[in-house]
């Protein structure tokens, strides 16, 4: 679905904004700025590429590579 796909492309372009002004974050964090839930929040970052995530399932954080 191309319209999917758009908003999937603009919110990864909301969480590298994020992560470019906030640092190292929580999904939960993200997730709240962006307006989606967590879990598709982590599931639109584990596309991403250029960003990676740091530590534990309980503590993990994402930051820009």
């Amino acid at each position: 679905d191309k319209k999917q796909a758009k908003k999937t492309f603009e919110n990864m372009d909301k969480i590298r904004k994020y992560l470019q002004k906030n640092g190292e974050s929580k999904a939960s964090d993200i997730s709240e700025y962006i307006g989606l839930s967590s879990a598709r929040t982590r599931a639109i970052i584990a596309e991403m590429e250029d960003v990676e995530a740091i530590g534990g399932n309980s503590n993990r954080t994402y930051r820009i590579r």
